[in-house]
Parts: C-alpha cells; structure tokens; sequence
C-alpha cells in the first residue's frame, strides 16, 4: 500500500500479507503434530510481521508502532519457544501480538476509509486483511484473560481436557462469525463480555467497512475513468 504512485505491486503484497495471515490463523492445528510444526508455525507468524511491516511502510504510516510491536512481538515468541511456551513468557506474548495487530489494523482501515480513488481489489483485500486481524486481535485477548484466570472458558465437549490456546483461535473467529456452536462457552464476567464485544465488533465491522466498500466502487465506476494508480 502507497499513497502515492501505488503500482501493480499493491495487490501482490497485500495478496502476499493476507497468504501469511491465514496461514497464521487457520493454521494452527499444525502445532498439535510437534515441535517441526511448532517451528514452520512460527515461521508463517514472522512472515506475518515482516510483511505487515512492510504494507505499514509502503503506506507512510507511523512505522514505528508497528515496527517496534512486531519486533517486541518476534522476541517474546523466542522467549516463549525457549521456556516451552508457559507463565510470563506466553503472556507477554500474546500481549504483543494483540499490540502489533491493532498497528496493523488501524493502517489498513485508514487505507479503506481515506482512499476514494483506488483500485477496488486493493479495497477489499486490505479489507479482508483487517476482518482476519480483528479475529487474530480478539485470540489473543481471550488467551491473556485464560492465563490471567484459568478456568474462563471452558470446552463442553471433553470437560476433562486441559484447555489450549489453539481452541481459542477457532472460539474467537466463530464468535467473529456469530456462528455459536456452543463447544466452547465463557464462564467467567470477562470472559462474556469480552465474547459479545467480538461479535458486535465483527457485525459492526462488516457492516460499515461493506458500506465503504460499495460505496468507493459506486463512485469510481460513476466517474468512468480508472483510479490514478491503476496503471
């Protein structure tokens, strides 16, 4: 993303980024095969944090924020590895990824919002980027919330079971989704509330960004000539 100049780059890197963060939220399974998988996994998520960085950027954002949360972000991932991903460690990182993936949102949804003029495949691909950030973002709270205080959530399904931070990543984009199956359910005040923030979030999301987006399309195909980056 450039606001100036923009080029047929764009859509290959926010293709590229939006690659990194399905990769990183819906392949996640991978990590209950082993340390391999745990390893490739992470490697997808610093795929995440140097292409994020990257669109920030290209943009002439704030880099900082950004750039500082992912690098913040990648550390406490390889103090996590190190101490075998329990107590301070893991904390600390879900933390940062909740921080870089705020950075990363808000430049993307300024880029939604600001461009009047732009090609629509980059509309909506930092659109969609954004919607699986929000879903990534509201993990990452819910895991702080299941370290901070064991036992506010629960999995109705096998009770028994230690719960995991992997049951999470589908828990919040099924609530993202509205979907409810109901497999895993909050307990706790904050673990509720935080569950109905997520789904307004996501309703309110789809609904305003879709508007933004029908609306930046109406426009440009009214005026009848390209946006001026799209050569």
């Amino acid at each position: 993303m450039r606001r100036r100049g923009g080029g047929p780059g764009r859509p290959v890197r926010l293709g590229a980024f939006l690659g990194f963060v399905v990769l990183v939220q819906f392949g996640y399974p991978v990590t209950l095969h082993g340390p391999v998988w745990a390893v490739l996994y992470l490697v997808a998520y610093v795929g995440v944090v140097l292409s994020g960085i990257l669109l920030v950027r290209e943009e002439h954002d704030r880099i900082a924020p950004a750039a500082v949360t992912g690098a913040v972000l990648l550390g406490c991932g390889t103090w996590t590895g190190a101490t075998g991903g329990h107590g301070p460690a893991l904390m600390s990182m879900f933390a940062a990824a909740a921080a870089f993936q705020t950075a990363l949102m808000y430049s993307l949804l300024r880029f939604v919002y600001r461009r009047s003029r732009t090609r629509e495949l980059d509309l909506v691909l930092a659109a969609v980027c954004a919607y699986l950030l929000l879903g990534g973002f509201f993990t990452t709270v819910f895991a702080l919330l299941e370290s901070a205080s064991p036992g506010s959530f629960v999995d109705s399904v096998h009770p028994g079971d230690r719960f995991a931070w992997q049951q999470l990543v589908y828990y919040s984009f099924v609530t993202l989704a509205t979907l409810g199956y109901g497999d895993v359910l909050p307990v706790s005040a904050w673990a509720r509330t935080l569950s109905a923030a997520e789904g307004v979030a996501g309703t309110l999301f789809l609904t305003t960004v879709v508007a933004r987006l029908v609306g930046a399309f109406t426009g440009l195909h009214r005026m009848g000539t390209p946006p001026p980056d799209a050569g």
